[in-house]
């Protein structure tokens, strides 16, 4: 919290930025300057996970303004390229274990990173977006907690940012308890 400090052993979150992930980047910020833009991969997420999930897509979130011209001229070029996929569609049309691009509304606040000049999701934004998002449904209750768990044991995480991102997502109250049980053990 605000005035709490402590040492950690554990490395911060920085996961490697594939070239395809660079280039797509670099195709959007070309025809679209003024919009942010945040990117990041499925198989950053693959560490965490109990059970073994292949997830190749390649996140794509950006202005609620700008998604669907982005999601258009993605679609120009990809031909597996979604837009805000639901539970439904990602168990009946989508194949995880092929690259794919979602595209997805970019939430305000968000916390992101910079790697090689690239905004990328924190951990702490995509441990809420797994709660959250019907995309990740398949990652929800009890692989959740597997998660969380592997997420805590394995980086740093900071509480103070990924409860304020809940908090733009609405979810504040039942990620603060989920974190702070598993934090008590």
């Amino acid at each position: 919290g605000s005035g709490t400090y402590a040492l950690s052993d554990k490395p911060v979150f920085r996961p490697q930025v594939s070239n395809e992930v660079k280039e797509l980047y670099e195709s959007i910020k070309m025809d679209y300057p003024f919009t942010k833009v945040c990117v990041y991969e499925g198989p950053w997420i693959s560490p965490l996970l109990h059970h073994l999930a292949s997830n190749q897509t390649i996140y794509v979130e950006v202005e609620r303004d700008a998604s669907e011209f982005v999601f258009d001229y993605l679609r120009s070029s990809n031909g597996k390229t979604f837009y805000k996929p639901d539970e439904d569609m990602v168990y009946r049309y989508i194949n995880l274990d092929e690259r794919n691009v979602f595209v997805k509304n970019l939430v305000s606040e968000a916390p992101v990173q910079k790697i090689d000049g690239i905004p990328v999701s924190t951990l702490e934004k995509i441990l809420v977006d797994i709660y959250c998002d019907q995309d990740f449904s398949y990652m929800q209750c009890s692989e959740y907690m597997r998660i969380a768990e592997n997420a805590i044991t394995l980086f740093n995480i900071n509480k103070t940012k990924l409860l304020r991102y809940a908090i733009r997502r609405g979810v504040k109250e039942e990620l603060e308890e989920i974190y702070n049980d598993l934090l008590k053990s």
